[in-house]
């Protein structure tokens, strides 16, 4: 059965959302590696998304590595094989 999640402070909640939120753009975008295609939007996004974390006083590390990771996968496929 699923528990309730309870957060201690609203802090807490909006930081557990910036991590979910970088999760679901990491995985929605994961296929894309899969078929050798970059996902330059998913990278973009997730940078966005730890800016925003990092300017508004939260935590970006998960989505900082998130971030690189797509930078990084992205810089290899097109290193590889091209822009198109």
């Amino acid at each position: 059965m699923n528990q309730p999640l309870v957060f201690q402070t609203k802090a807490d909640f909006v930081q557990a959302a910036f991590d979910q939120v970088a999760k679901i753009v990491s995985d929605h975008a994961q296929p894309c590696l899969e078929a050798l295609t970059p996902a330059i939007s998913a990278e973009k996004c997730l940078f966005h998304l730890a800016t925003v974390a990092s300017d508004w006083s939260y935590d970006s590390s998960k989505i900082d590595v998130y971030a690189e990771l797509y930078k990084n996968s992205n810089s290899e496929l097109i290193e590889a094989f091209g822009e198109e």
